[in-house]
């Protein structure tokens, strides 16, 4: 996955985040998904809303195997998605953030190379 738009986080993360609370208390396969994700790529860009978020999606996720719930789905299933969990997501996710990039240069205008100024100056010496 090309994460060269994006920027590590640099703040503190406190590493509690990164561990499933009472682990114990959720089903094998929960702990397997929450544990998936926490070591995905695109953890390594988590700020700390994201584990919070990590974190209430097992819970959504220990639900959804229990009842079933298709709101319980939906519900998850847009959680995974801000978090890229498909090929389509981080595809969606990556235009986005190269709009945004686009934008940005848009504004700032076409960059200006000392020599190409230097050889305007010179052809238009009369």
């Amino acid at each position: 996955m090309d994460t060269s738009h994006l920027e590590e986080y640099a703040g503190p993360i406190d590493r509690r985040l990164t561990k499933l609370p009472n682990r114990s208390s959720f089903s094998a396969e929960t702990q397997l998904y929450f544990d998936v994700w926490a070591d995905s790529e695109q953890a390594q860009w988590f700020m700390p809303t994201d584990w919070l978020t990590l974190r209430r999606m097992a819970r959504l996720h220990e639900k959804f195997i229990q009842t079933g719930s298709h709101f319980v789905a939906a519900e998850l299933r847009q959680c995974e998605s801000l978090l890229g969990a498909t090929i389509g997501d981080r595809m969606r996710l990556k235009v986005a953030a190269l709009k945004d990039q686009q934008k940005k240069d848009k504004e700032a205008g076409p960059p200006t190379i000392e020599a190409d100024l230097e050889l305007y100056a010179e052809l238009n010496d009369d």
